[in-house]
């Protein structure tokens, strides 16, 4: 999980991903049509930028704000979930990350959109999510293996959405409790991973998720999950 004192570099480090367009034009000659092929090489920086949220997304008058770091990857944390050790963050090489708000001014949700130097890595990132929820101790307060996130008890859930996009998906729904603290935080958290990409939309809340939320959110998902499965080949 995206650590609670930190939300989920260079940006054009690694190889990139390609799009190809055909077009066949016919010669005036008896001369068979020639296939011509264009192909735009996009920057790892810029398929983050192609899959995360955007204005509009969630019908008119919605908006998205970057967060402050949200374009860096040196010095911030994607993935921190009850103190397991990602390696996969050490291949990160671009990543944007939003705050996305209704048309009034209400909170959605987050968007993360990571990209890693390898379609392998990326699934490793998803593949030690899954491992860092299902290994989680029970009713045991955990030390964060990132500086300044507090012990904390997690009670998460994880599950698989066949109704989402990206068919490499984890969804965690999850109760955190601040040792020496009868408070709470509950959140959920959608990741959808295509290629090289990981996307991750989440929403933490002092009180339990309303489904008007839960609803909102899985529609965010269903946006960028849609874009992550149309600009991202499966294998780049």
């Amino acid at each position: 999980m995206v650590s609670s004192t930190s939300p989920m570099a260079t940006a054009d480090r690694g190889g990139a991903a390609t799009t190809t367009a055909v077009a066949a034009a016919t010669s005036p000659s008896v001369d068979p049509p020639s296939t011509m092929t264009s192909t735009v090489i996009l920057s790892p920086a810029a398929l983050v930028a192609r899959v995360v949220a955007a204005d509009g997304d969630l019908g008119k008058g919605s908006r998205v704000k970057l967060i402050q770091g949200g374009d860096q990857v040196a010095g911030q944390v994607t993935l921190d979930n009850c103190g397991y050790h990602f390696t996969s963050e050490a291949h990160r090489v671009a990543r944007r990350q939003v705050i996305v708000y209704g048309a009034d001014g209400q909170r959605i949700g987050a968007n993360e959109v990571v990209a890693y130097d390898s379609a392998d890595q990326a699934a490793k990132a998803l593949t030690e999510f899954r491992a860092s929820v299902t290994g989680c101790p029970k009713n045991a307060f955990v030390h964060s293996t990132v500086a300044g996130v507090p012990d904390l008890r997690y009670a998460g859930v994880l599950t698989t959405d066949p109704t989402l996009p990206v068919a490499d998906n984890a969804v965690d729904t999850v109760t955190l409790t601040v040792k020496g603290s009868l408070k709470h935080q509950y959140g959920v958290l959608i990741f959808q991973r295509q290629g090289r990409v990981l996307d991750g939309v989440y929403l933490q809340a002092p009180t339990p998720l309303t489904v008007s939320a839960r609803t909102g959110l899985q529609k965010l998902a269903g946006f960028t999950g849609r874009r992550l499965a149309d600009t991202v080949p499966t294998s780049a």
